[in-house]
């Protein structure tokens, strides 16, 4: 390991030997670590964040081209990158100019990310998303025997409920503009980011930069602002009305005439339930009976007060 804080700087083009933090190095400015993603993925991702940075958004994580002029270094096996180092902290959801600086990033984002010429996947729609969850969690229900455990009887007591919840997110968004905005913005290659939680946002300077593309796709850009209000919705203080955020957003980038019914009905899908439920039913996720049965009275219990946030929409 000591090896590579002093292999790894060189071939990146910088002189020294590089400090070892949990799981990355840093050596000047930079930070370096190791990656699972393909060469062709980290070139797809170097290539979007320096249009992105042309476009007029360069807060972050850029990618350095090595010394060979690939954005990555191979040596064995393994795959290193290296990007800008960000000090500063993370997003607070409890602090209203964390979320006001948040969000007018985000916007300056989404217009710089636009029309871009990338090879970048496409999202799947969110009525296909939502059809796909609803329909796992149907399945689910007739998967449960008679020896059920706590977590099965607490998904029988409130399935009615959340599944008619999202239903009726369902048809509320097939009939807004959701389709017509997401054909233009396939059409346009628009850019959303897809992870925005708070790690992703690091404040550093003054600026929350937006970092973590790696589930970046083409998809209509109101999905990312809502999934941000759902976070702090769920993770924030809640001073700041829905209403509140988008007149800050729109005030860089300016919302469709639509936009409010599309987040709406994209917040009122109970994605926390549905997600829970397929990772417990499919076996993707190796919870304990206690963490899962804990996890899911949480979700109930944060239910009511995120129902009554949106409302005020």
């Amino acid at each position: 390991m000591s090896g590579l804080a002093n292999v790894l700087p060189s071939q990146f083009g910088l002189s020294g030997r590089a400090i070892r933090e949990k799981g990355y190095f840093v050596c000047k400015n930079f930070k370096i670590y190791k990656t699972s993603d393909s060469h062709n993925e980290i070139k797809a991702r170097y290539l979007l964040l320096e249009e992105i940075a042309e476009e007029g958004f360069p807060w972050t994580d850029r990618i350095t081209l090595s010394t060979q002029g690939v954005p990555y270094v191979q040596l064995g096996r393994e795959t290193y990158i290296m990007t800008k180092y960000i000090t500063g902290n993370d997003v607070d959801l409890f602090s209203n100019e964390d979320v006001k600086k948040a969000v007018e990033s985000l916007a300056r984002f989404h217009n710089a990310a636009r029309g871009v010429t990338r090879n970048i996947s496409i999202a799947p729609s969110q009525l296909e998303a939502f059809n796909k969850h609803t329909s796992i969690a149907v399945q689910a229900l007739k998967q449960i025997n008679r020896r059920m455990s706590d977590f099965d009887v607490l998904f029988i007591k409130h399935a009615p409920y959340y599944k008619d919840l999202a239903i009726k997110a369902s048809e509320a968004l097939a009939k807004t503009e959701y389709l017509n905005l997401l054909e233009q913005a396939q059409a346009n290659n628009h850019i959303c980011h897809n992870n925005l939680k708070e790690e992703s946002l690091p404040i550093s300077e003054e600026v929350c930069h937006i970092i973590r593309f790696s589930e970046a796709s083409i998809d209509l850009q109101l999905t990312d602002l809502s999934n941000f209000i759902r976070r702090y919705a769920l993770r924030g203080n809640r001073e700041l009305s829905i209403n509140f955020i988008l007149e800050i957003y729109n005030k860089i980038t300016p919302l469709h005439a639509n936009a409010k019914e599309i987040i709406y009905a994209q917040l009122l899908y109970p994605w926390t339930f549905m997600k829970i439920i397929a990772q417990y039913y499919s076996k993707k996720r190796n919870w304990t009976p206690v963490a899962i049965t804990s996890r899911m009275t949480t979700i109930l219990e944060e239910e009511s007060i995120y129902a009554n946030y949106i409302a005020d929409l």
